[in-house]
């Protein structure tokens, strides 16, 4: 299978429930150091994979979307709290920046699921755009204000466009098969990370918000997977599912700083809220790779249980969140 192919398979199954069986193009990490027990802070029990995460604005809860089952985790005690009803094949999950709701989507999902954060109650849903063959929903961010919501829908090629005030959702057409999406913090960006025809090379488009046109695009690694801004948002990160590799792109140039080697798979990234680190899951190799974001070299690569999947941070930086099989791990940062 040549590169191409291979790169193009890879985003394709981005919506399938698991990744296993995207091949690896290029060099990687291999294996990685053994994780200490005194860095493992709580293993938290959840449903069944795979299981993606979202953490409150605070950091106060951890919403942890398994296939059919919402666990609200208390990172005070870190424990479940709450368990909520959702559909099978969870594909996003995220959490409206005032806290206060979880927006949750899934592979064949036709509504975007609404759940109080706090309580865990199941409010209103709200119907997404539904073609002929409904589904492929994946991604999702919601802009500062908590008004509007962007969800990803790979096969189809575009963003749900969804109005949280009034319930109400538009299609907003790409050229690309989108696998993330994130918003800018003055809300006039929008950064979408895909394929076009080919998947050699991945891009990420700046769409403006009020005209949803194209300003800009750069290029990124092969099947691009995972993207996320530095706090300062200067720089850009992707990790890349035909590399396996992590992008560094300086944002103002589009230029690439540099390409990290990480493990197979790289199906987690997070940026440390001072920037000064990047965590890239890798699902197929199991290992946490740690990355120095001044030299953008690894320092540290961790091996995990049971195919880790994604990581998110406390806000600050001293916790890290790792869905791994059925459980989730709190990692104190400083002990990686």
């Amino acid at each position: 299978m040549t590169t191409t192919s291979v790169g193009r398979a890879c985003v394709l199954a981005t919506l399938a429930a698991g990744l296993a069986g995207c091949a690896a193009v290029g060099g990687h990490v291999t294996g990685g150091n053994t994780l200490s027990p005194s860095a493992v802070l709580a293993t938290i029990p959840v449903g069944v994979p795979p299981t993606l995460l979202a953490i409150s604005p605070d950091g106060s809860r951890v919403f942890a979307a398994s296939s059919g089952q919402l666990a609200i985790i208390d990172t005070t005690t870190n424990t479940a709290t709450v368990s909520v009803a959702i559909p099978a094949y969870t594909t996003g999950v995220t959490v409206t920046p005032d806290g206060a709701r979880v927006l949750v989507d899934g592979l064949r999902a036709t509504r975007l699921v609404v759940v109080d954060a706090a309580s865990g109650s199941r409010l209103p849903p709200i119907d997404l755009v539904v073609d002929i063959h409904p589904g492929g929903f994946g991604r999702i961010a919601v802009s500062a204000d908590g008004r509007r919501a962007y969800v990803t829908n790979q096969p189809k090629e575009y963003l749900a466009q969804v109005d949280l005030t009034t319930g109400t959702t538009t299609e907003r057409s790409l050229d690309l098969r989108p696998s993330d999406v994130t918003l800018g913090k003055d809300g006039r960006t929008i950064y979408v990370t895909g394929c076009q025809e080919f998947c050699t090379t991945g891009t990420v488009e700046l769409i403006d918000t009020a005209t949803f046109t194209t300003v800009r695009s750069f290029d990124v690694g092969p099947g691009p997977y995972r993207f996320a801004l530095s706090p300062d948002e200067r720089r850009a990160y992707t990790t890349n599912l035909g590399g396996p590799s992590l992008s560094v792109i300086d944002v103002a140039s589009g230029g690439t700083l540099a390409t990290v080697p990480v493990g197979v798979e790289p199906s987690g990234l997070a940026v440390s809220p001072d920037g000064a680190r990047v965590y890239v899951a890798s699902q197929r190799q199991q290992t946490l790779v740690i990355v120095d974001a001044t030299t953008n070299t690894p320092t540290g690569t961790v091996s995990l249980p049971s195919q880790p999947r994604e990581v998110v941070l406390s806000p600050d930086g001293g916790r890290a969140y790792v869905s791994v099989r059925n459980a989730v791990l709190v990692l104190d940062t400083k002990r990686l």
